[in-house]
């Protein structure tokens, strides 16, 4: 082996050991403090997280039990309002209890309120009776936008009230009050459209079947029920207050318990 061949070799090996040997370069204060930074964010991230999860059911439970849009899920959910209708009611509408701890209605005239276009629920307890009435009211403020639905109800309606059917005597009786004190028709066969309180017709027959329309005592027969579906599912988590016979207005209970109905039957 040449003498050039000899002093490439240790050339090579002296290169090696200088890369072996050559020490890493410290970090600059910037990048330390940066370093630093981003522990303590992650550290305080998941203390947070972690203090979220522990306080998570306490919320849930606070939100649900007192506040009046907790109040409002849990009526939407146990009377099994439709998704499209919880939806709207969230978005569209805003809610206020002035009473959550009590349940009885309570007015000087009137328990609840829902003002046209003002897309405001009040209510002056934490009645589900009325909160149904006054939900209705707000989801039938977007049907009655097509006069021929707001006709239709009508119509459907005073037919309801002319069925002799006794499966369905209590629907029949509360859509004869509707008629009787909504419509302001002296003859149902002349009606004034512009002078009927649709409203009502729609908000009274909804709290009577407290979402569930198409079983039960309550039902509603067939051509009643385009008028309902896209508001209530059918499908209730727990009974109507009519079933337990606990419902605090009278009529919603049962109509034959009335002396003003009991001639009707």
């Amino acid at each position: 082996m040449g003498s050039g061949s000899a002093a490439n070799i240790a050339r090579g090996a002296h290169a090696t050991n200088l890369v072996i040997t050559k020490q890493p370069e410290e970090e600059t204060p910037g990048e330390v403090y940066r370093s630093r930074s981003r522990k303590k964010l992650l550290f305080a991230f998941l203390i947070i997280t972690l203090v979220l999860i522990i306080l998570a059911p306490g919320i849930f439970y606070f939100f649900i039990n007192y506040t009046p849009y907790g109040y409002r899920e849990k009526v939407m959910y146990n009377y099994g309002f439709t998704a499209k209708a919880r939806n709207y009611l969230r978005s569209e509408t805003t809610v206020d209890v002035m009473n959550l701890s009590e349940k009885k209605p309570f007015g000087f005239t009137h328990s609840g309120y829902w003002k046209p276009g003002s897309k405001n629920v009040k209510l002056n307890t934490a009645s589900d009776e009325v909160a149904i009435h006054e939900f209705a009211h707000a989801w039938w403020e977007t049907l009655r936008v097509d006069p021929k639905t707001k006709k239709a109800l009508v119509d459907d309606t005073i037919k309801l009230s002319n069925i002799t059917d006794k499966v369905y005597y209590q629907a029949v009786k509360r859509a004869q009050w509707v008629v009787h004190t909504y419509c302001s028709c002296s003859d149902t066969e002349l009606v004034d459209y512009e002078k009927v309180d649709d409203h009502h017709f729609y908000a009274f027959m909804a709290d009577f079947t407290m979402g569930k329309f198409k079983t039960g005592t309550h039902k509603l027969p067939e051509f009643m029920w385009k008028y309902f579906d896209g508001l209530f599912s059918n499908n209730l988590k727990i009974a109507p207050c009519y079933e337990t016979k606990s419902c605090y207005f009278p009529d919603n209970n049962d109509y034959s318990c009335i002396p003003t109905y009991k001639a009707l039957l």
